[in-house]
Protein backbone atom coordinates (compact mmCIF):
# COMPACT_ATOMS: atom_id res chain seq x y z
CA UNK A 1 0.00 0.00 0.00
CA UNK A 2 1.62 3.46 -1.42
CA UNK A 3 0.82 6.15 1.40
CA UNK A 4 1.79 10.03 0.52
CA UNK A 5 1.70 12.68 3.38
CA UNK A 6 0.35 15.94 3.20
CA UNK A 7 0.13 19.05 5.21
CA UNK A 8 -3.65 19.73 6.00
CA UNK A 9 -4.64 23.64 4.44
CA UNK A 10 -7.79 22.84 6.73
CA UNK A 11 -9.32 20.33 9.37
CA UNK A 12 -10.16 16.93 7.55
CA UNK A 13 -11.51 13.87 9.05
CA UNK A 14 -10.13 10.30 7.95
CA UNK A 15 -12.10 9.04 5.32
CA UNK A 16 -12.93 12.19 3.74
CA UNK A 17 -11.56 12.72 -0.16
CA UNK A 18 -8.70 15.36 -0.48
CA UNK A 19 -7.18 17.40 -3.34
CA UNK A 20 -3.81 18.94 -3.26
CA UNK A 21 -3.69 22.83 -3.39
CA UNK A 22 -0.92 24.57 -5.69
CA UNK A 23 1.22 25.40 -2.41
CA UNK A 24 0.85 21.73 -1.30
CA UNK A 25 -1.28 21.81 0.87
CA UNK A 26 -4.00 19.64 1.69
CA UNK A 27 -7.97 20.17 1.60
CA UNK A 28 -11.19 18.74 1.40
CA UNK A 29 -11.93 17.83 -2.46
CA UNK A 30 -14.76 19.97 -3.98
CA UNK A 31 -16.76 19.29 -6.99
CA UNK A 32 -16.81 22.89 -7.86
CA UNK A 33 -13.73 23.25 -10.01
CA UNK A 34 -11.52 21.20 -11.74
CA UNK A 35 -8.80 21.37 -9.50
CA UNK A 36 -11.06 20.79 -6.41
CA UNK A 37 -12.28 17.94 -8.11
CA UNK A 38 -8.88 16.32 -8.92
CA UNK A 39 -9.01 14.08 -5.70
CA UNK A 40 -5.49 12.81 -4.53
CA UNK A 41 -6.42 10.16 -2.12
CA UNK A 42 -8.31 9.23 0.63
CA UNK A 43 -7.26 10.49 4.32
CA UNK A 44 -5.95 8.06 6.80
CA UNK A 45 -5.92 10.69 9.34
CA UNK A 46 -7.84 13.40 11.15
CA UNK A 47 -5.91 16.71 11.67
CA UNK A 48 -6.35 20.41 12.05
CA UNK A 49 -4.96 22.72 10.15
CA UNK A 50 -0.96 22.77 9.86
CA UNK A 51 -0.98 18.95 11.04
CA UNK A 52 0.66 16.45 8.51
CA UNK A 53 -2.03 13.69 7.36
CA UNK A 54 -1.40 10.69 5.52
CA UNK A 55 -3.41 9.43 2.71
CA UNK A 56 -4.60 6.38 0.88
CA UNK A 57 -4.04 7.53 -3.10
CA UNK A 58 -4.52 3.79 -4.92
CA UNK A 59 -5.43 0.65 -2.08
CA UNK A 60 -8.67 -0.62 -0.39
CA UNK A 61 -9.46 1.74 2.48
CA UNK A 62 -11.09 -0.10 4.97
CA UNK A 63 -12.82 2.68 7.54
CA UNK A 64 -16.44 3.71 5.89
CA UNK A 65 -19.74 1.53 6.50
CA UNK A 66 -22.75 0.97 4.91
CA UNK A 67 -21.46 0.14 1.87
CA UNK A 68 -22.75 -1.71 -1.19
CA UNK A 69 -20.37 -4.33 -2.63
CA UNK A 70 -19.65 -3.64 -6.35
CA UNK A 71 -21.05 0.05 -6.22
CA UNK A 72 -18.92 3.22 -7.53
CA UNK A 73 -18.35 5.71 -5.34
CA UNK A 74 -18.22 9.46 -6.26
CA UNK A 75 -17.49 12.87 -4.20
CA UNK A 76 -20.44 14.33 -3.37
CA UNK A 77 -21.35 17.74 -5.26
CA UNK A 78 -22.74 19.06 -2.15
CA UNK A 79 -20.45 18.39 1.15
CA UNK A 80 -17.03 18.66 0.66
CA UNK A 81 -14.54 15.82 1.29
CA UNK A 82 -17.61 13.45 1.34
CA UNK A 83 -17.33 9.49 -0.43
CA UNK A 84 -21.28 8.78 -1.71
CA UNK A 85 -22.29 6.28 -4.28
CA UNK A 86 -24.28 7.27 -7.47
CA UNK A 87 -27.68 7.26 -6.65
CA UNK A 88 -26.59 9.63 -3.84
CA UNK A 89 -24.84 11.52 -6.64
CA UNK A 90 -27.55 12.03 -9.13
CA UNK A 91 -30.48 13.06 -6.22
CA UNK A 92 -27.24 15.72 -5.14
CA UNK A 93 -27.15 17.03 -8.89
CA UNK A 94 -30.76 17.80 -9.32
CA UNK A 95 -30.27 20.08 -6.33
CA UNK A 96 -27.37 22.65 -6.96
CA UNK A 97 -27.31 25.58 -9.42
CA UNK A 98 -24.24 24.78 -11.33
CA UNK A 99 -21.92 22.52 -13.31
CA UNK A 100 -19.90 20.04 -11.24
CA UNK A 101 -17.12 17.89 -11.85
CA UNK A 102 -17.67 14.53 -11.50
CA UNK A 103 -14.67 12.45 -9.70
CA UNK A 104 -15.03 8.75 -9.56
CA UNK A 105 -12.87 7.69 -6.23
CA UNK A 106 -13.16 3.67 -6.41
CA UNK A 107 -15.05 0.90 -6.16
CA UNK A 108 -16.96 -0.72 -3.04
CA UNK A 109 -15.32 -4.34 -2.28
CA UNK A 110 -17.48 -4.89 1.25
CA UNK A 111 -19.30 -2.88 3.04
CA UNK A 112 -16.55 -1.24 4.90
CA UNK A 113 -14.08 -0.95 2.24
CA UNK A 114 -13.22 0.90 -1.17
CA UNK A 115 -10.46 0.31 -3.87
CA UNK A 116 -9.34 3.68 -4.45
CA UNK A 117 -9.15 4.44 -8.31
CA UNK A 118 -8.68 7.92 -9.22
CA UNK A 119 -8.73 9.23 -12.18
CA UNK A 120 -9.52 12.79 -14.36
CA UNK A 121 -12.51 15.04 -13.08
CA UNK A 122 -15.46 14.62 -15.79
CA UNK A 123 -16.74 18.24 -16.71
CA UNK A 124 -20.96 17.46 -15.83
CA UNK A 125 -23.57 20.05 -17.77
CA UNK A 126 -26.58 20.24 -15.02
CA UNK A 127 -29.48 21.71 -17.84
CA UNK A 128 -32.10 23.90 -15.68
CA UNK A 129 -33.88 24.12 -18.78
CA UNK A 130 -35.26 21.63 -21.28
CA UNK A 131 -36.94 21.76 -24.73
CA UNK A 132 -39.57 19.75 -25.02
CA UNK A 133 -40.05 18.08 -28.12
CA UNK A 134 -43.73 16.83 -29.57
CA UNK A 135 -42.36 13.10 -29.58
CA UNK A 136 -41.06 12.90 -26.17
CA UNK A 137 -43.24 10.08 -24.63
CA UNK A 138 -42.98 11.52 -20.85
CA UNK A 139 -41.49 14.49 -19.61
CA UNK A 140 -41.97 16.44 -15.96
CA UNK A 141 -42.50 19.90 -16.92
CA UNK A 142 -42.01 23.11 -14.45
CA UNK A 143 -42.47 25.81 -16.66
CA UNK A 144 -42.67 27.13 -20.04
CA UNK A 145 -39.75 29.56 -21.47
CA UNK A 146 -41.48 31.96 -23.81
CA UNK A 147 -39.27 33.45 -26.95
CA UNK A 148 -39.69 36.23 -25.49
CA UNK A 149 -37.77 34.99 -22.78
CA UNK A 150 -40.09 35.46 -19.62
CA UNK A 151 -41.09 31.96 -18.27
CA UNK A 152 -44.70 30.18 -17.31
CA UNK A 153 -44.96 28.62 -14.23
CA UNK A 154 -46.92 25.58 -13.95
CA UNK A 155 -48.25 23.76 -10.93
CA UNK A 156 -47.88 20.32 -10.91
CA UNK A 157 -50.98 18.00 -9.99
CA UNK A 158 -49.96 14.93 -7.26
Amino acid sequence: MVVTSFRAGEAISAGQAIYVSSVGLAFKASSATQDQASVAGIAIDSGATGDLIRVNPDSIYNSYSGLTPGETQYLSITTSGQVVNYATWAAELVTVGFNPYQEVIGRAVSSSGVAVELGRPLYVVNPVESLLLETASTFNLDAILLEDGSRIDLETAS
